[in-house]
């Protein structure tokens, strides 16, 4: 997946709140508030809606702080883009996210064991490249979950993440 251009608050509600279908995260280059704090690499995390206003929007700090703060007290959101988990600059937040996902990964693995359905491949297949093979290899992860096996998965399609 390449790295996608976020337009709108719109768009990143509908990248949280699908994360488990499409993958990854939205990640902005400078986040600033009308206060005047900035924020490089923040990653979005929650996006509140009601009644068909955006009210609130929660997000990462590349120091690991979380904040949860009005729509009203954006100034900027300067470079926001849709990307692979194994993509985001902001390390604190890539870190979470890769153990979540890897997580729930490995729970799937164990529920589906010796039932490799097309759906379930498909989600493995996802989750890989949302994480990378490369980060599985260097997490220690390559013997342990028999998704990783030749017969589940191609690993050289999942290389490009």
């Amino acid at each position: 997946m390449k790295k996608v251009i976020i337009h709108a608050l719109k768009d990143i509600h509908t990248v949280v709140t699908n994360k488990r279908k499409i993958g990854g995260a939205v990640e902005a280059k400078v986040l600033r508030l009308r206060s005047g704090e900035e924020f490089s690499f923040p990653v979005f995390t929650s996006l509140e809606l009601t009644n068909g206003h955006y009210h609130s929007i929660g997000f990462i700090t590349t120091d690991g702080e979380q904040f949860l703060i009005h729509v009203d007290e954006i100034a900027l959101m300067q470079g926001l883009e849709h990307k692979l988990i194994c993509q985001l600059e902001n390390n604190v937040a890539r870190k979470t996210l890769l153990t979540d996902t890897i997580h729930y990964l490995s729970r799937l693995c164990e529920i589906n064991e010796g039932f490799v359905t097309a759906p379930f491949k498909q989600e493995v297949e996802a989750l890989i490249s949302d994480i990378s093979v490369t980060e599985l290899k260097h997490r220690g992860y390559e013997k342990t979950l028999p998704f990783l096996d030749e017969n589940v998965i191609s690993l050289k399609k999942s290389m490009f993440a």
